[in-house]
């Protein structure tokens, strides 16, 4: 049909299904100046432009395919996400702003009491005027307020500071030299606990949990570690006290050179290691070297566990005259870290 077309042949009724099909494939155009004539079309010009319109398809096809992961990760990531949610009690946070909107929001509906437990030694100046701010208010409507934290921070004068002046409002404080988890408690009705479930969670992810045998279960698990912690007022433990031998006059049990002990008293203070090492006159590879080293010395496996070791050894006590223990503008923090 196409070869009668083509001599200028007019096909007559009987062919019309075959001109269709032609004119549908692109072959044949028919030429509405002469009643829809048909007319045949160059077969390889109209082959090269189906080709090349085909190729520009499967381009836009490819190009969406590989596009394809990407939306489905940060699909999969709102929808693990929405999965987290508080329908059973529970709900995942992991956003830096969220958690500390959060937070400053419950603890600011907290009605008789306030739980909280601080673990990682230490807190920054940004994290505790954070705190002033908010439990002053709380201890202002009446609201019993009690901390928990780890034993390095009584020798840190910034959150001694903090202790001394909120424990002046009727907040209470402990310390505790062993391990122990994070978390804030409202009215025993309401926990803030760290992330243990979502893997490659930032570590300022947070659970807000509600349901009441898990909160019962934290709050006991507070009042046990409460128990067996120490009183503190904000007193600072003071660095005069030097463990020397009257003796031999040799200092009993130091393993540290006077560096490695101002690296420590600059990390539980939460000073930066590169601030250390800029205050100190070297390289932050060589702070990050001798804290490897006292890891080893102390039998350390991580940070949080040579600050404890630190906090028990005679090594903190020794005096050494006319170092700067003390960072005068307090500890710089990025602006994603979060300050629950």
């Amino acid at each position: 049909m196409f070869g009668l077309i083509a001599q200028g042949a007019l096909p007559d009724g009987a062919h019309a299904d075959s001109v269709a099909r032609l004119v549908a494939e692109g072959f044949v155009v028919l030429d509405g100046l002469r009643g829809n004539r048909p007319v045949a079309l160059d077969p390889g010009e109209v082959a090269h432009r189906k080709m090349r319109r085909m190729l520009e398809e499967n381009a836009a096809r490819i190009a969406k395919m590989s596009e394809l992961p990407a939306v489905a990760g940060q699909l999969g990531e709102e929808f693990r996400r929405s999965q987290w949610r508080a329908g059973e009690g529970s709900e995942y946070v992991d956003d830096v702003a969220a958690v500390n909107a959060r937070l400053d929001d419950i603890v600011a509906g907290a009605e008789w009491e306030i739980l909280a437990a601080q673990p990682a030694g230490p807190r920054t100046v940004l994290q505790l005027n954070r705190s002033v701010e908010r439990d002053t208010a709380a201890l202002g409507r009446g609201v019993a307020k009690r901390t928990l934290y780890l034993d390095t921070v009584r020798s840190a004068k910034s959150t001694a500071e903090y202790a001394r002046t909120m424990t002046g409002l009727g907040a209470e404080f402990r310390t505790l030299a062993s391990p122990f988890e994070r978390c804030i408690v409202v009215d025993r009705r309401t926990a803030i606990v760290s992330n243990h479930l979502v893997e490659g969670a930032p570590e300022h992810s947070a659970w807000i949990i509600s349901d009441r045998a898990f909160v019962a279960y934290v709050v006991a698990e507070y009042e046990e570690k409460w128990r067996r912690a120490d009183r503190w007022a904000g007193e600072l433990r003071g660095r005069g006290e030097d463990p020397v031998d009257t003796v031999s006059g040799a200092s009993e049990g130091i393993r540290t050179t006077r560096r490695q002990r101002e690296i420590m008293r600059d990390m539980v203070e939460g000073i930066p290691q590169q601030a250390t090492a800029r205050r100190l006159g070297v390289s932050k590879r060589t702070v990050a070297g001798d804290i490897d080293d006292l890891k080893g010395r102390f039998g350390a496996g991580s940070l949080m566990q040579l600050a404890i070791r630190w906090s028990q050894s005679p090594d903190r006590l020794v005096d050494d005259t006319g170092s700067a223990v003390d960072c005068p503008t307090g500890p710089k923090v990025g602006e994603g870290e979060a300050v629950a």
